[in-house]
């Protein structure tokens, strides 16, 4: 099961969050791969998008805690507080966001890479860029400060594609079968790839070289009727197990179970919660810690009543053999003060009662 967002994915949510554009950077904040950015905007107010660097973002409205603020929020304060969100849009039909801001200071650019790792990398107006999230020494590029910003292109754009290209891209293909080749060349994923191959009816297993005319217009068909779909967007369960986030209903989860959305954030926002560890919030911590340290005094008044009882329990038979154990006491002191603990072990031998003598500590074991 994937959880990190296709390209069709980002296409679909970065129509959504057009909504954004126009707002004000309130604040920033950050936890290793987490950053949320909280925007205001006139006659919407307040909105928060959460972005999961390498896996995907969505709008929200709980804010996690964020105490300690991480090294690269503090960069994109620095950068970016205070400044107007002009746009975001998706790069092409890559797994790559870009957010593009303006102040006083001039323009920044913000790349999320939901591939990989995934990365968030802060360029300058002339695309240099002036940190990242994860510095990385690629054979192709660099994400190092003061370099310029370059990204991996997919030779195909699945955003512009005509049935010539189609045609072109199966002919030279060396993938053994359609839907390898639409998911690897093409970029579209496997989830989407295997829908293509029903809605066009054309055997998933086909090699691409022999594919007809007739059904690359097929293909190309179900390829439009995909990225023009309209946002219905949906989380599908199998027997209670959320396996899958889709912006649209698809064929592929016609028999599994469907939870519907109003947006596709939101779908996502549900998705993603089901596995990222909820992070507890300070007052949450207070609470634990207090319930723990109740936990641990009642284990150890529990012992202690049960140590209790036993001791109550042994002081109630010594009381009960008092005077046969003072009897027993009294003649090993009176023993000891004229004769060595060595020889009276000796003497007390397959005594009846007496059954062990340590000379060292001096004590007797008796068995009444």
């Amino acid at each position: 099961m994937k959880k990190q967002i296709s390209s069709l994915d980002l296409h679909f949510l970065v129509k959504e969050l057009k909504m954004l554009e126009g707002s004000r950077v309130d604040s920033i904040h950050q936890r290793e791969n987490n950053i949320l950015f909280q925007f205001y905007k006139q006659n919407i107010g307040k909105k928060m998008l959460n972005i999961l660097v390498g896996e995907g973002m969505f709008l929200t409205e709980e804010k996690e805690d964020y105490r300690e603020p991480g090294n690269f929020s503090m960069v994109l304060r620095k950068h970016l507080s205070a400044s107007k969100l002009e746009s975001i849009r998706q790069i092409n039909s890559e797994r790559i966001a870009e957010l593009a801001f303006s102040s006083k200071s001039g323009g920044k650019n913000l790349y999320l890479e939901f591939f990989g790792k995934g990365n968030a990398v802060l360029c300058d107006e002339h695309g240099m860029i002036v940190n990242a999230l994860q510095h990385h020494e690629f054979k192709d590029r660099s994400i190092m400060p003061k370099i310029k910003y370059s990204h991996p292109e997919m030779k195909h754009n699945f955003l512009s594609l005509n049935p010539d290209i189609l045609k072109e891209l199966f002919g030279h293909s060396k993938i053994d079968s359609l839907v390898k080749c639409l998911a690897i060349e093409i970029g579209l994923g496997g989830a989407y790839s295997e829908e293509i191959c029903l809605l066009s009816g054309v055997d998933k297993n086909i090699s691409p070289n022999i594919i007809e005319e007739r059904q690359i217009k097929r293909i190309y068909s179900a390829i439009t009727k995909l990225v023009n779909s309209k946002i219905d967007a949906k989380v599908i369960s199998n027997n209670g197990e959320i396996i899958a986030v889709c912006p649209f209903s698809m064929e592929l989860y016609r028999d599994y179970e469907a939870k519907n959305f109003d947006s596709f954030s939101e779908a996502l926002e549900f998705f993603y919660s089901f596995f990222r560890p909820k992070i507890k919030s300070e007052h949450e911590k207070k609470i634990e810690k207090l319930r723990n340290r109740i936990q641990e005094q009642s284990a150890a008044i529990e012992s202690l009543s049960k140590e209790a009882q036993e001791l109550r329990e042994k002081g109630e038979f010594i009381y009960h053999k008092y005077s046969l154990v003072k009897e027993i006491l009294e003649e090993v002191n009176k023993a000891s003060s004229k004769l060595p603990w060595k020889e009276i072990k000796e003497r007390l031998k397959g005594h009846k009662i007496i059954k062990e003598v340590n000379e060292k500590e001096r004590k007797v074991v008796v068995e009444v």
